[in-house]
């Protein structure tokens, strides 16, 4: 944006000269309606004249707009008089224009504003009316302009006599008939330039039209503006009712919310100019549109925002409890996904270290004939007999000090010894956690099939294995090392209703002791070759009981479950 040369600034002295003028240089003329002047931006009206002379009138009017100043009216900075740079200089509104608020759908003003921004208006045009100035003339949405406070400043008021005699042809005719659809019917037929305080009130209630219909100065008409235009100036000659916009476009709710104000607005746009009233008497018929309004829209705001203040310790106290209590379910969510000491970690923002552990045992089932049992069921029966085996699992585990480690349709997987370490106790705790799930396959019962019975297949070993976080957008940890594999390889091996036990985790549970072992001989196994097994058959029960009553099983491994992922073939 470039700054302006020539401007003309107004003289302490009423009579002015090109001399008083100071100058700030290159101006673009007519190339968009704002610059800069002293490091501030201003807003620019241009003139299209060829050249200002100087009367008597013109000097009284620049002297006038010099000293009229209020909180609702654009100041008047100036004036730049050397051709083609002949423009109007006030104070710049970053919000624009009403008629540009008014047309922007995405911005809803509701009865704050609407009071607020009809307040202004009638503000700045009662003291316009009271100073020297006396009317506006040209009173329409696009002479509303709307400070950063949301506060309205009238302009494009005055300096009648400095705008005459514009050269009106670089304006089309459809803006140019556009821009008289807010001027009085009277105006219109005589053509007075200055206009008059009926008139003004006119304008007025044509805007107070389009701020509760937010369709425009006449609505949704099909008519050209140079039509309307035409119709209002001939007022009843030809039409017993005078051309004015649709009320009815205002939709019903704004009719029966605010009948008040149409019956003002009626009377505002009354055809006899005499039968108006008066600014001062719009200001009092509108006074119950403001009952618990402060003076201006800024005021508003803070008082909200001090009433919001007042509850906010409650309104924090609120949020504070449903942020913890979202916390809680996130909390949860994790710990069911990872171990409850690794997942820590990551909240801390801490990087969890891959970590080794000489001994754990590793559990896997499967279901035998399950894929034969799917093929013959629905999708729907599938899924309610794998919740309610898992639900059986799931149950049963919690007394353990394992983890689940995943699913993955009919196959179970859990562990024991990581990531909390708890000695050999890991094949006690998966030896007597297979013999219970085994007990409890036995009663269980499918809902769509209750005559058959599931053969779950198990199969444990025991030996070391590596465990670590892999991943960034669904964290996983992850078990990796033969002793997976081989576990793996046990319960593909196994039998029915079977536990099927390693000689690395039999060893274990002799040394623990309390457990019924069954040799069952040499079982090639893939990738392992023959391979001496042993079936697990029962615990005995005092050895069991005691084994219960000393165990104390950590907070960590038994209230939160987490789903790990393998990173090893079966």
């Amino acid at each position: 944006m470039q700054s302006m040369q020539s401007m003309v600034t107004v003289a302490n002295d009423a009579t002015l000269s090109c001399k008083s003028f100071s100058v700030i240089s290159q101006l673009d003329p007519f190339s968009n309606n704002k610059a800069i002047y002293n490091g501030n931006v201003v807003s620019v009206q241009w003139i299209h004249k060829k050249s200002i002379n100087f009367t008597r009138k013109i000097k009284l009017e620049l002297k006038q707009m010099r000293d009229i100043r209020h909180d609702h009216l654009a100041s008047f900075l100036g004036a730049c008089v050397e051709p083609p740079r002949i423009c109007i200089i006030t104070e710049y509104c970053s919000k624009g224009s009403l008629q540009d608020i008014l047309e922007n759908d995405d911005i809803d003003l509701d009865h704050m504003f609407k009071a607020s921004i009809i307040t202004d208006i009638i503000q700045g045009m009662i003291f316009l009316h009271d100073s020297l100035i006396k009317t506006h003339g040209y009173l329409r949405s696009s002479s509303c302009m709307v400070d950063s406070r949301w506060v309205i400043k009238i302009t494009d008021f005055g300096l009648h006599y400095f705008k005459d005699g514009q050269d009106n042809k670089k304006n089309s005719q459809h803006a140019y008939y556009r821009d008289r659809l807010w001027i009085a019917p009277e105006l219109l037929r005589n053509k007075i330039p200055e206009g008059s305080q009926k008139g003004d009130v006119y304008s007025f209630s044509i805007i107070m039209y389009e701020i509760f219909g937010r369709c425009g100065p006449y609505g949704d008409i099909d008519m050209e503006p140079i039509e309307i235009v035409k119709k209002v100036a001939e007022g009843s000659l030809h039409d017993s009712v005078p051309m004015r916009p649709n009320i009815h476009d205002l939709g019903e709710e704004v009719r029966k919310k605010y009948v008040y104000i149409i019956a003002l607005m009626m009377d505002c746009w009354n055809e006899d100019p005499e039968k108006r009233p008066d600014f001062r008497k719009c200001r009092e018929i509108l006074k119950p549109m403001r009952k618990g309004l402060k003076p201006n829209i800024f005021d508003n705001m803070m008082a909200i925002m001090e009433k919001y203040a007042s509850n906010l310790e409650g309104l924090v106290m609120e949020r504070t409890t449903e942020l913890v209590e979202e916390k809680q379910k996130t909390d949860a969510l994790l710990n069911r996904m990872l171990p409850r000491s690794v997942a820590e970690q990551l909240k801390k923002g801490e990087s969890v270290r891959p970590e080794s552990y000489e001994s754990t045992t590793i559990y896997f089932s499967d279901i035998c004939g399950f894929t034969a049992m799917s093929a013959e069921s629905s999708p729907l029966e599938v899924v309610d007999l794998l919740n309610d085996l898992y639900v059986l699992f799931d149950s049963t585990i919690k007394a353990y000090d394992v983890y689940k480690v995943e699913t993955i349709g009919d196959a179970y997987m859990v562990v024991s010894g990581l990531p909390v370490r708890n000695g050999l106790q890991h094949a006690g705790e998966i030896g007597s956690m297979s013999l219970d799930l085994l007990s409890g396959i036995m009663k269980f019962r499918i809902r769509h099939r209750p005559n058959d019975m599931l053969k779950l297949r198990i199969g444990i070993h025991t030996g070391p294995c590596v465990a670590g976080v892999v991943g960034l957008t669904m964290p996983r940890y992850c078990l990796f090392g033969d002793t997976v594999n081989t576990a793996s390889r046990m319960e593909s091996n196994g039998l029915p209703l079977k536990i099927h036990v390693s000689g690395p985790c039999k060893d274990v549970l002799e040394n623990l002791g309390g457990y019924q072992l069954e040799e069952r001989g040499l079982v090639a196994m893939k990738g392992k070759g023959e391979v001496k097994t042993y079936w697990l058959l029962a615990e005995e029960k005092q050895v069991r009981q005691k084994r219960l009553d000393s165990l104390v099983i950590p907070e960590t491994s038994n209230n939160h479950r987490s789903t790990f992922s393998v990173r090893s073939g079966r």
